[in-house]
């Protein structure tokens, strides 16, 4: 492994951690070397708070070293004044010979001005170490800027032999008689919302079931809660949820605008199948439990070979991502 990766890696590291605490910005870690050394790092921690490259450098209790220092940062620094100052401006008054970057920042107001100013104040830049890491890493960043939509995650549960649901009428809303996963599949859904946005689903599902969709098993984040449905049943929604009327790429686009950058859609067959067919969709997670059912609503048949599969105490996360 190369020195330029190594140290990436612990950037990456440390972009990580602030994941479901930073959106509608994306991850990012910082790692400052000398001779060989980690003497600063940090990451950005909370949307509207310190950038990570300004938090490594407030790490370093000498600051004259920064002078004889390399910067390695997983994503473009910036370069316009937003909630804090440039970046580029900070790297430029400490006098930081040297920044390695994994990936450009796909923001139009940045996307390779940053590079630019750094090499014009005479710092060396190094581009695109471990670039697809970093890609993977700001997936819903890139998607945000990039697609023009957020990252869509689609997930449900499913019985051993295909059912998602039982046939019953609107009046049956006790739904937690009708579990389909252990505890341990439910405190991981619990941590996918953690680290989302957004949860979405249909009319039928808010009816049925009257679903909490908050995160109460896992960390603090709590994602916005959407319900989608017709114009003329948008009246009788009485709950918390903001409601998105019309076809998926008009929601997605609203989504966009209310810079969403991540949405779990966790509706029933229908809602789930709108997404499936328009080919709207970068994961899908299908939980399978160990139970059977004789009879119910059959869950989406997926058409694609899963990625991965993880056992979870005898069931199993079967996951997909769209190529």
């Amino acid at each position: 492994m190369i020195v330029e990766e190594l140290w990436m890696h612990r950037a990456l590291q440390l972009a990580a951690l602030g994941l479901g605490k930073v959106q509608p910005n994306p991850l990012v870690g910082a790692v400052i070397v000398h001779n060989e050394r980690i003497i600063g790092e940090g990451y950005h921690q909370q949307y509207g708070a310190s950038h990570a490259e300004a938090n490594a450098i407030c790490t370093v209790e000498n600051q004259e070293l920064l002078k004889e220092s390399t910067l390695y940062v997983n994503l473009e620094p910036c370069s316009h004044l937003g909630k804090t100052p440039p970046c580029t401006s900070l790297i430029i008054e400490k006098k930081i010979p040297k920044v390695v970057i994994g990936m450009k920042d796909p923001n139009g107001k940045v996307n390779g001005e940053g590079i630019k100013i750094l090499w014009d104040a005479g710092i060396e830049v190094i581009e695109d170490v471990l670039k697809d890491e970093c890609l993977r890493l700001n997936k819903r960043f890139v998607t945000w800027h990039t697609e023009k939509r957020p990252y869509i995650f689609l997930k449900w549960a499913q019985t051993k032999n295909g059912f998602m649901d039982v046939l019953r009428n609107n009046n049956d809303n006790n739904y937690c008689k009708y579990w389909i996963t252990n505890e341990a599949l439910r405190v991981w859904s619990h941590k996918l919302r953690n680290e989302e946005q957004a949860i979405l689903v249909g009319y039928n599902t808010l009816k049925n079931d009257n679903p909490q969709l908050t995160n109460r098993l896992f960390g603090t984040n709590q994602p916005k809660r959407f319900v989608l449905c017709d114009a003329h049943k948008s009246a009788e929604i009485n709950t918390p949820f903001s409601t998105l009327i019309g076809d998926i790429k008009d929601v997605l686009n609203e989504l966009h605008t209310l810079k969403i950058q991540s949405v779990i859609v966790e509706g029933g067959k229908t809602t789930l199948q709108k997404f499936l067919d328009a080919r709207l969709w970068d994961e899908v997670f299908v939980l399978t439990g160990n139970v059977e059912w004789e009879s119910g609503i059959e869950a989406p048949k997926m058409s694609y070979l899963f990625d991965n599969a993880m056992n979870v105490e005898d069931e199993t996360i079967w996951h997909y991502i769209r190529k």
